[in-house]
């Protein structure tokens, strides 16, 4: 089975996550795609939003998948890092799921912007080494997950200046 591992923060998930996923299925004509949210970004000092409500975004997320009429049977959703020690960096995680999925053809899916980072991560060099890569380009309309917490953020803070009816 050609597996693809799409490790992220998914702070939040959004629609440019989804279309790397569909990209990976549909393009790159992978069995399934395992998406593997981080517990904590090494490299981030921000907190991010509760795991479990992070992986119940992308559940509800990946009912909008639609490959040949089936959803669910070509994505996962993996916790991994809950078994494994902090930090939490990506090479440990790529190595605990290479171990789990050894009987099958492994990949590892990024975003062209993430790419050109991965040198400078932990066993930046092994990661490029060790692993397949599949390389997809950010959507051009695609909205970072940075941008949106940024315009919750804004909007929060505006609510307390505007009521609804002056913002309708």
């Amino acid at each position: 089975m050609k597996i693809a591992l799409y490790l992220g923060s998914f702070n939040p998930f959004h629609n440019g996550h989804l279309e790397v996923v569909k990209t990976a299925l549909n393009d790159f004509k992978m069995d399934k795609v395992i998406i593997v949210p981080t517990m904590q970004n090494p490299w981030k000092e921000e907190k991010v939003l509760d795991i479990n409500k992070r992986i119940q975004i992308i559940e509800i997320s990946l009912w909008l998948i639609e490959y040949n009429n089936r959803s669910f049977p070509l994505t996962e959703i993996s916790n991994i890092e809950k078994e494994l020690i902090p930090p939490y960096y990506s090479y440990a995680t790529l190595h605990a799921l290479k171990n789990k999925y050894c009987n099958d053809e492994v990949f590892v899916l990024v975003g062209s912007d993430t790419m050109k980072d991965i040198p400078n991560w932990m066993h930046g060099e092994a990661i490029i080494q060790d692993y397949n890569f599949l390389i997809v380009d950010r959507p051009k309309n695609s909205i970072s997950s940075s941008s949106i917490r940024e315009i919750l953020r804004t909007r929060n803070k505006m609510d307390a200046y505007y009521s609804d009816k002056k913002l309708a």
